[in-house]
């Protein structure tokens, strides 16, 4: 798990949906966004994967990576954040294995797209 919690910290900012919950992750970003406007492109990226539409779903990706750069600390803010998404991922880890596994799923679809239209983004 481990290991889980610091690769996470380390990618590239995006956007995930933990329950019914969307939080912006990567370096130097942990953020809840539920309520932001940026988390319908998670549901417009989902539908062009569906479709298999490779222009869009490049496009959505580079928006909701965009967007959860938005949500970046400083780097002087580093450890505390890092610190802040750790506990957030034992305790989530803990209570709710579901949301953790479903989490983990996003994490490695998220890789996988990265590295087949990162050259597009």
């Amino acid at each position: 798990m481990s290991d889980f919690k610091e690769n996470l910290y380390e990618k590239k900012s995006f956007i995930y949906q933990i329950g019914e919950e969307y939080y912006a992750i990567g370096a130097n970003t942990f953020a809840k966004v539920t309520d932001s406007p940026e988390v319908d492109n998670i549901e417009l990226l989902q539908n062009a994967l569906k479709k298999g539409n490779d222009r869009q779903i490049a496009k959505y990706l580079e928006k909701i990576m965009r967007s959860a750069n938005f949500y970046r600390v400083d780097a002087r803010e580093h450890f505390k954040l890092q610190d802040k998404l750790f506990k957030f991922m034992d305790k989530l880890e803990a209570s709710d294995e579901t949301a953790f596994r479903s989490l983990q799923a996003q994490v490695f679809q998220f890789d996988e797209l990265c590295e087949k239209y990162q050259q597009q983004v």
